[in-house]
């Protein structure tokens, strides 16, 4: 047994051992055989011999950490440019890691679910006054007590209820659907079954019993414009009737033929000049359900409803956009809409919140022991003397750590720098400050894992390392290639001269290449320019988003799959690309049968490509002499 286990020993070494054998050397510099092994299989080339495939990509490999090596030595990676492109890219990252620690796809999901049905609510209402809340708390119970035995919720709410608005609808709130109220709140009423209520739930403005009256499917959203008639609650019925009016002689003028529009910026409810459509969004459970009825009555785009009356006036409605629910998730837009209203309704921050409970532990924090009263008497003399740090207070001074993590330490003067740009200046109550202190411990931690978010994922270091690494080679190929061989006219026009038999006209087309978006217009241009090719540029002027210039082609060149004609006047049908958003088709002009010399001019583009060439070449050629390049055959021979 002991030889078996000392055998796999062995072979388990001999593995780690093999793993870790220098492929090859560039300088001082080594790079490992499981290194290039792993940049190889990353995207592997499965055509062919593998080996082959692997000695191939091994001098590309090697060209590329004798270019990166070049651009660290260059102090490519302290660019400033460069550092902010990977700080906004690890953003990014950090942000989309944190939204799936803290769920956002089963946040967008669970929305997703609930906008299918709308629900009816009920409640119980007792309103606590001031600090004291067991009255309320005790009149509340006594409700729910009645409810369990049974007792009707609609006597229970107008008799326990103890704001009149609530008593005179009888606990009906209205139809609700997701994000109409706050998130605990739709929580717990969308876990109720139809008939079904709730325990008691503590609000900022008192206690509260939801019921679940009933459920219909969702009516989803409306897009309407409104004009209102405003009226106050001290209006004498003679100013009520002549508001009316007014509504009813503009309700006839729509229906003579005046555009809802034009109307907009005299009665335009929030009327905004800056805003073409001036729409309002309505869903379940945002208005009064007066309102909200007239909304949903409305059929068809373009519909107006007759003036009707409201808490805040006469109104007339037109009905812009029907915004139904989705039967299922795979609707785009939808789920942006539900992703944006996850984000903005505080339900992701909430989520986020808690995860910091778990940050805490894996970032190292720990909190120093100190003497909390005479933190919190420094803190309000600081603080009373227009956030001035004094020198110490007791043990308390500037410089003493209050907690810290991993790699960073909070001191007084952070704290007192946390208070200030908080805007407080106040005197505060020793229980509020300690508050401050915990939201002071979150907003560090918070700030500290995004900070060092690589130290807590490899796959986001691995990330952001490859994605440094490719913008350094970027840079430094724009330095030492791409711009230096664009930028030099000289020597592009030397190489020319010296490689002129590689460009040539073979045979060839003059033609214009016309794109538009959409068959219909690219037909009608194809149509146009067949009549008459000599006016084409006013021909395509006249549409927008129309692409149409000439030049002369190899016929390999041309950005169609048509065989080609040679000669003038001949067309191609419209072609679409992959999206199929844009077509494209040739006309031919005239047609050129013999070879001939390109000019400089007209051989630019090439001559810079292959200029660029040249210059790479010559530039690896400098590298290696630079950074010897040694490759360990024994182990390349290994490689599979």
């Amino acid at each position: 047994m002991k030889k078996i286990v000392f055998l796999f020993a062995c072979f388990a070494t001999a593995a780690s051992i093999a793993n870790a054998q220098t492929l090859f050397t560039y300088g001082k510099y080594k790079v490992s055989k499981q290194e290039f092994l792993e940049a190889y299989n990353k995207n592997p080339d499965s055509s062919g011999n593998r080996q082959e495939r692997m000695k191939e990509y091994l001098d590309l490999y090697i060209n590329f950490k004798l270019k990166l090596q070049a651009a660290y030595d260059e102090k490519i990676n302290t660019n400033a440019e460069l550092k902010a492109e990977t700080e906004n890219f690890k953003t990014q990252l950090t942000d989309n890691f944190i939204n799936k620690q803290a769920n956002l796809a089963g946040l967008v999901h669970e929305a997703f679910l609930r906008s299918r049905k709308d629900i009816l609510v009920q409640q119980v209402f007792v309103q606590f006054d001031g600090a004291d809340t067991s009255a309320a708390y005790n009149q509340i119970s006594k409700a729910l007590n009645e409810l369990k035995a049974g007792k009707n919720f609609e006597e229970i709410s107008v008799q326990y209820s103890n704001v009149q608005a609530v008593k005179d609808v009888k606990g009906i709130v209205g139809y609700i659907t997701v994000f109409t109220l706050p998130y605990s709140i739709e929580n717990i009423i969308y876990n109720l079954k139809p008939g079904g209520f709730s325990a008691i739930y503590k609000s900022g403005a008192g206690y509260h019993i939801f019921k679940n009256v009933s459920e219909r499917p969702a009516i989803g959203r409306r897009k309407i414009q409104q004009l209102l008639f405003a009226v106050h609650d001290f209006y004498s019925d003679a100013q009520l009737n002549e508001v009316k009016q007014q509504a009813d002689s503009v309700y006839n003028l729509l229906q003579n033929g005046i555009p809802f529009t034009a109307l907009m910026p005299l009665y335009g409810h929030n009327y905004d000049g800056n805003d073409p459509d001036n729409t309002i969004e309505v869903k379940a459970g945002e208005y009064t359900d007066d309102f909200e009825k007239e909304v949903f009555d409305l059929k068809e785009t373009g519909d107006v409803s007759k003036p009707f009356k409201t808490a805040y006036g006469y109104n007339i409605i037109r009905l812009v956009e029907k915004l139904p629910v989705p039967s299922n998730e795979d609707d785009a837009a939808f789920e942006s809409y539900l992703q944006t209203q996850v984000q903005n309704t505080g339900r992701l921050d909430a989520a986020k919140k808690n995860l910091v409970n778990s940050w805490l532990g894996i970032t190292g924090f720990k909190e120093a022991s100190y003497n909390k009263n005479d933190l919190w008497i420094y803190t309000d003399s600081s603080l009373r003397n227009n956030g001035k740090i004094f020198a110490s207070y007791k043990a308390v001074k500037p410089g003493m750590v209050l907690f810290q993590f991993a790699g960073r330490k909070f001191t007084v003067e952070d704290w007192m720098s946390y208070l200030q740009s908080r805007d407080i200046f106040s005197r505060e109550e020793p229980s509020s400050y300690s508050r401050q202190m915990n939201d002071f411990i979150w907003l560090s931690c918070n700030e500290y894992y995004r900070s060092h978010i690589e130290d807590f994922d490899p796959s986001i270091s691995e990330q952001l390392k490859e994605f440094n690494e490719a913008n350094m080679l970027f840079y430094i190929m724009d330095k030492h290639v791409w711009s230096k061989a664009s930028n030099d006219t000289a020597g592009l026009k030397k190489y020319y001269e010296l490689h002129k038999g590689n460009y040539t006209w073979q045979k060839s087309v003059t033609a214009l290449v016309i794109s538009a978006p959409g068959q219909a217009i690219a037909d009608s241009i194809a149509l146009k320019i067949k009549s008459n090719p000599s006016k084409w540029r006013s021909i395509a002027a006249a549409y927008n988003e129309v692409y149409a210039d000439s030049s002369r082609f190899n016929v390999n060149e041309l950005p169609v799959k048509a065989k080609l004609e040679y000669e003038a006047n001949f067309q191609t049908l419209p072609e679409s690309n992959e999206a199929g958003n844009v077509y494209t088709f040739v006309h031919v002009l005239s047609s050129n049968d013999k070879p001939e010399q390109k000019s400089f001019e007209e051989a630019r583009g090439a001559v810079i490509n292959d200029y660029q060439e040249e210059i790479e070449k010559n530039w690896i050629k400098d590298l290696k002499a630079q950074y010897p390049v040694f490759i360990n055959e024994p182990v390349l021979k290994t490689l599979h």
